[in-house]
């Protein structure tokens, strides 16, 4: 009878061990999914600092070189809600950044025309913080704020402009498309031509 029972009690620790051990394993690679997920997650000043180290480095005053741009990652929430992550780089006190939902039409030129579709967004920023230490003139600000839009809304029209600054500071302005998965965008200008 004793036999018998520790042959049951073997049995039963063999057939719970091997679930026991690959727990684990699963857990961590979900765990590890996350993380990867996380990484790998687009973010605005990421992709201005790539901009940044590919075009800047070409130019004699490498980092130092006057330059303007604006790096953004937009996403559709839902049908009714979008959100828009963006850094402005620039050389500026204060700008402002105006954010319109537009449809998008193509025209029998081959041109893309823009049809307002919704209220915009306008956001006043003052400059940011410095990326670098040193004599870098240029700020960073950086927001998110999420856009109202309907199911019609094809992309965002984005604006960012100077305010109480220079003259000859450019005023800028980008399409971003929308879709379920974040699109990422840098539109820069390096000595007064456009970069992208």
């Amino acid at each position: 009878m004793k036999a018998k029972f520790l042959g049951c009690l073997f049995v039963t620790l063999l057939a719970i061990m091997p679930a026991q051990a690959q727990e684990p394993a699963g857990t961590e690679s979900a765990s590890s999914g996350q993380e990867k997920a996380i990484q790998s997650a687009p973010s605005a000043l990421a992709a201005y600092s790539k901009w940044r180290d590919e075009s800047l480095p070409k130019y004699a005053q490498r980092e130092q070189t006057p330059h303007y741009a604006v790096a953004i990652v937009a996403q559709r929430l839902d049908d009714n809600t979008a959100q828009v992550e963006m850094l402005v780089a620039a050389d500026m006190k204060h700008y402002t950044i105006m954010i319109r939902p537009v449809t998008l039409a193509k025209q029998a030129s081959g041109e893309v025309t823009t049809t307002s579709a919704g209220k915009a967004v306008v956001i006043d920023q003052k400059a940011g913080r410095k990326l670098t230490a040193g004599a870098d003139r240029i700020r960073i600000g950086e927001m998110t704020t999420t856009v109202p839009v309907s199911k019609a809304v094809q992309a965002l029209e984005i604006t960012w402009s100077p305010k109480n600054d220079t003259r000859d500071d450019p005023s800028n302005t980008c399409i971003v498309r929308l879709s379920k998965e974040p699109l990422v965008m840098v539109n820069g200008y390096i000595l007064g031509e456009p970069v992208r």
